[in-house]
């Protein structure tokens, strides 16, 4: 890592920064136990600010827990930030660049510790969190009180969510120049079609011949496992940077980590109390030491002394179904007293995450996972909690249990036989999209279940040669119509209904069933046939917000539910919900359009057996 041996550079030339994220100040306070958890690890961190003489503090965003804070939370927080950072102690940090550009809701206009009527020794700066951003009237931030109050100097705010622009604030304290960029939360959907469109600029410094120190501080999810558009990849950012401290993310990643693309160090400092019984807050927690010197830096990990321990851990009961014997006598009573003596290991445990800091909490967070896949081994977990009222300090959701779930892995959803997809197109007089699609379903491995590969072609042609856009709806419409009638008829076993469809698929012809469904004038959409089944699979889209239709059987009527309406209201509505369907089918909105994909995918009943649980409680 691009380190420099800051003990041998004049502490004049080398800033200091305490770096910290994610202390969600007034997180449950209203609880008698852990009311005061957040508060105390925050005076922590100033005191250490204090201990280790920083030129600045860095907060990345969600300070406080709620956008509209307690009076109780501000209050604490205005007392403790007024106790440590203000002083007589110079502040050796120069502003080059434009201030009344930079910090938003500054009463003068500049950074705070120029306000000839502050004393600042120690500035604050913070971009906000999602926790902490603008919201109600004014889309005031609880940081633009704490601005306008001349305690912190909140920067990275932005208003116009159609570009975003990000200049530095250029610091410069004797020979090393600092440009801190603040990007502050934006819904990450949102950022990353920003990033997509090329609409945020990230600024440098116009002095090229000079060298400058480029810290960026982002409060945006990290993790990939969000989905492709509910997160931002380190790639988005720019090269120029050195640094890069990401809030957001809980679970403590502080050591600098280098991105080989960018040819630059993320640090994630994490929360300093935790917010969810996840196995990501139940690292350790930290902030850090920074120090910069011209273009290097030493990030310097400092582990918090008064954070409550938590312990967590996750148990798979499948996995222990022979230890516990789970297949004969009671399982539950066997996996409660599994957990029972789990937990008090746990507890004893958590004794040795004790400090011995005066005000670190000594009653432990406890967090025991079983993940099960049968409901005969769960207990009451409320009344299990009961026995540690007065050992841990969340009896009452100590014990979760999660089901296993069962899932279609997105690489089997997606799966392309690429050897017949090749055949394919090898095929000579294979002119048309239609043909390319009955001649791969043909060749592939992994033939269709239910439709037709011809009835698939005939979708293609209906949609590309007519712009019907309902041909796919229709069509797998009538195909599944068709084939609930005959397991109607067969009524097969669970186990048989794969076999069952394979029949129906010999036993149909694909010309003789879209003859039938064009003589008869099918339409997906109708709400119930001759035996009284039903067959809609509409997009939610087309019916009005809070309008719930029950289809009935033949001489029944189709009932629209919604809060607050009665039966004749409730049929108005539903008359209205088919008219705006109607409207919507007739168009051709790209909204609207359903993909032969889609379409196929939607109708897959059989699932293969795999198991998935997620590492997070809540977030």
């Amino acid at each position: 890592m691009a380190e420099g041996d800051t003990a041998e550079q004049d502490a004049e030339n080398v800033i200091r920064i305490m770096v910290a994220t994610d202390n969600h100040l007034g997180y449950a306070e209203k609880d008698a136990v852990r009311g005061e958890d957040s508060f105390t690890a925050f005076e922590e961190i100033l005191e250490m600010a204090v201990a280790e003489d920083v030129d600045m503090i860095l907060l990345g965003g969600d300070l406080f827990h709620d956008a509209q804070p307690s009076q109780n939370s501000m209050h604490k927080c205005i007392e403790l930030l007024r106790r440590y950072t203000f002083g007589d102690k110079p502040v050796s940090l120069e502003i080059l660049s434009d201030q009344a550009a930079s910090f938003h809701n500054a009463v003068n206009q500049s950074v705070n510790y120029e306000d000839p009527n502050l004393n600042i020794a120690i500035p604050v700066f913070s971009i906000h969190g999602n926790h902490d951003d603008p919201s109600g009237f004014g889309r005031l931030s609880c940081l633009d009180l704490l601005s306008a109050t001349g305690l912190v100097n909140y920067f990275g705010r932005w208003t116009d969510l159609t570009k975003v622009e990000i200049s530095p604030i250029l610091i410069r304290k004797g020979e090393s120049k600092l440009g801190l960029y603040g990007l502050s939360h934006i819904h990450d959907a949102r950022l990353a079609r920003l990033f997509k469109e090329y609409q945020v600029m990230i600024n440098a410094p116009n002095e090229s011949d000079e060298e400058w120190f480029h810290l960026m501080v982002v409060h945006q999810n990290r993790a990939e496992n969000r989905g492709p558009k509910n997160f931002i990849p380190e790639e988005a950012l720019p090269s120029f940077m050195h640094l890069i401290i990401w809030g957001h993310e809980h679970d403590c990643r502080i050591d600098p980590e280098l991105n080989v693309l960018r040819d630059f160090y993320v640090s994630q400092p994490g929360s300093s109390v935790a917010t969810s019984l996840s196995e990501g807050e139940a690292k350790k927690k930290h902030v850090g030491l920074l120090e910069i010197y011209k273009t290097k830096f030493h990030l310097k990990p400092l582990p918090l002394q008064t954070v409550r321990p938590f312990v967590f851990d996750s148990i798979n009961l499948e996995e222990c179904v022979d230890k516990l014997n789970l297949g004969e006598g009671d399982a539950s009573t066997k996996v409660y007293n599994f957990a029972l003596e789990r937990v008090e290991a746990m507890i004893k445990q958590a004794k040795t995450m004790l400090t011995g800091h005066p005000k670190q909490p000594t009653l432990p967070l406890i967090r025991l996972r079983l993940l099960f896949s049968e409901e005969s081994h769960m207990f009451n977990t409320v009344r299990f909690g009961q026995m540690f009222l007065t050992r841990v300090a969340n009896p009452a959701d100590m014990v979760k249990f999660d089901k296993l779930k069962k899932f279609r892995g997105k690489s089997e959803k997606t799966s392309v036989d690429k050897e017949a997809m090749q055949r394919a197109m090898q095929v000579d007089n294979t002119t048309r999209v239609e043909q390319l699609v009955n001649s791969y379903f043909e060749q592939a491995n992994n033939p269709l279940k239910l439709m037709h590969s011809k009835a698939l072609a005939q979708i293609t042609y209906r949609m590309v040669e007519h712009g019907d856009n309902d041909a796919a709806q229709d069509i797998y419409g009538f195909y599944s119509k068709k084939a609930i009638e005959h397991l109607m008829e067969a009524l097969p076993d669970d186990d048989n209904i794969d076999e069952e469809l394979g029949k129906f698929r010999i036993s149909h012809r694909v010309d003789d069933l879209l003859k039938e469904m064009d003589s008869s004038g099918f339409k997906e959409k109708a709400s119930a046939d001759e035996n009284g089944t039903s067959l809609n699979i509409e997009p939610k889209s087309s019916m009005s917000s809070g309008e719930e239709t029950t289809s009935r059987g033949a001489g029944e009527t189709t009932v629209a539910r919604g809060r607050g309406r009665g039966r004749g209201r409730g049929r108005a509505a539903a008359n209205s919900a088919t008219t705006r369907s109607t409207t919507s089918r007739s168009t051709s909105s790209p909204d609207r359009q359903q993909t032969l994909l889609s379409a196929v995918k939607s109708g897959r009943k059989t699932n293969p057996k795999t198991y998935v649980i997620s590492d997070d409680d809540s977030d």
